[in-house]
């Protein structure tokens, strides 16, 4: 097995939104001007990700369900209201959207503290290999 610092002074990852990226530092006589980085030449390195996915989004179906624990959905809803309020309009109220904010805040600090016994740290860790 080869030593590891030959892979991690070699390899490198960033992120790009969604995405991880996985390069290699280029060799010594490599052409100039081009970056010091390109994709991964080397085949049958065995790589191993662990990662936290999160929750998926809301979309306009309502055939999914939510990741996020039931007993926090009432969350969700005061804080739109919350948004709602703080709109100009004939509903606009600072004094309620306020009101809403500081129980979607209260809602929070219980979800933090569900999460904290509950050892949740956000998803799932799913080892894998390319």
């Amino acid at each position: 097995m080869a030593d590891r610092s030959e892979y991690t002074n070699k390899y490198f990852w960033y992120i790009v939104g969604d995405r991880i990226a996985l390069v290699e530092k280029k060799a010594e006589g490599a052409e100039e001007g081009t970056g010091s980085f390109t994709s991964i030449t080397t085949a049958g390195i065995k790589i191993r990700l662990e990662y936290v996915t999160r929750p998926k989004k809301f979309t306009g179906t309502l055939t999914e369900s939510s990741e996020i624990p039931e007993q926090f959905h009432e969350a969700l809803a005061m804080k739109v209201i919350a948004d709602m309020y703080k709109l100009p309009g004939e509903n606009f109220n600072l004094q309620v959207a306020q009101y809403f904010d500081q129980q979607y805040a209260q809602e929070i600090r219980e979800a933090k503290k569900y999460a904290s016994r509950h050892h949740v740290r956000g998803g799932q860790i799913r080892p894998v290999e390319f």
